[in-house]
């Protein structure tokens, strides 16, 4: 999960740069797949799109990107460095990380005990294993992916059902047990475990509360996700009032006079950001998530191994 250190001496350019370059070089993202787009990622980590494009633009220089009109920028296939060159420019790295420990004092017991920990730290997150959400959803999936992250203690990387056979090399692949034969059809090598969603208690609570004659607007981040996630809605909530939906894929301007139409407004993690600065002190609202159920989240990390 890409993360940005405002206190760091690195800038944010470079910081995303390096762990772009980590994530593409552990195979995170597959050839020819496509990187987020410079504003979905900006707003994601709260940065300016001119710095992502910046970033995208850097990696296309250095051979590890490619960029195609409708597709944004995607992962090249490339041949790697010599030995010669990987150890040069490593060099440069250990010279660059040995001054900074040095600068803050470390010793020489301290940096080996360092360089020991960090590299057991790589095995600790299965640096060699390729573990992915799938659905049918991207919004869905992101959510999903960060839930499972957090309780295996280890990177996982959303994918949509539709582009899973690029993945052939995944070793686990996790997706809801209605996808999971779908799955297993199309990455056989993989092992596939399958898991079952709900709505927040708190979501469901506010919901039954309201009079059948009310109307409640869900705000998603992509239009896509409208169709699902009202389905999901109508499917767990025991609500027969008025669903409405919006999407700020194409800007906000829509929202506030949205917003003034609904009892409850209900919203995804991804758009809300957006979201939180049109609402009145008055408006009803809440965070509109699916989580996975604790046993199934129980049953994966029993699965996978640490």
């Amino acid at each position: 999960m890409l993360e940005i250190d405002r206190s760091a001496p690195t800038s944010v350019h470079d910081q995303l740069v390096e762990q772009l370059r980590y994530q593409i070089a552990r195979g995170e993202y597959a050839i020819d797949e496509s990187l987020p787009s410079t504003r979905r990622l900006a707003e994601q980590l709260d940065i300016s799109f001119h710095t992502v494009r910046k970033a995208y633009k850097t990696l296309k220089e250095d051979g590890l990107l490619d960029s195609r009109v409708g597709s944004g920028y995607t992962v090249k296939e490339r041949r790697p460095f010599e030995k010669a060159e990987r150890m040069e420019r490593g060099a440069e790295v250990m010279h660059g990380a040995l001054q900074r420990l040095i600068g803050l004092g470390c010793t020489e017991p301290e940096i080996e005990a360092l360089m020991q920990e960090q590299a057991a730290q790589l095995d600790y997150v299965g640096f060699d294993r390729k573990l992915l959400i799938a659905g049918p959803n991207p919004e869905l999936n992101t959510l999903w992916a960060d839930q499972i992250s957090e309780r295996l203690q280890q990177p996982v990387r959303a994918c949509t059902l539709a582009a899973l056979q690029r993945h052939e090399d995944a070793d686990y692949v996790f997706t809801p047990y209605d996808h999971l034969h779908d799955a297993q059809q199309q990455v056989p090598r993989a092992d596939v475990l399958g898991f079952v969603t709900h709505l927040p208690s708190r979501v469901l609570d506010r919901l039954t509360r309201l009079p059948s004659h009310s109307t409640v607007g869900l705000v998603t981040r992509r239009r896509g996700s409208i169709a699902p996630l009202s389905s999901l809605l109508r499917q767990h909530a025991a609500f027969n009032g008025q669903v409405i939906a919006a999407s700020v894929d194409e800007g906000t301007d829509h929202l506030s006079s949205f917003i003034g139409q609904v009892a409850c407004v209900l919203y995804t993690p991804e758009s809300k950001r957006r979201v939180r600065t049109h609402l009145t002190p008055d408006q009803t609202h809440s965070l509109f998530q699916v989580l996975i159920s604790t046993d199934s989240l129980d049953a994966l990390a029993a699965a996978v191994p640490a």
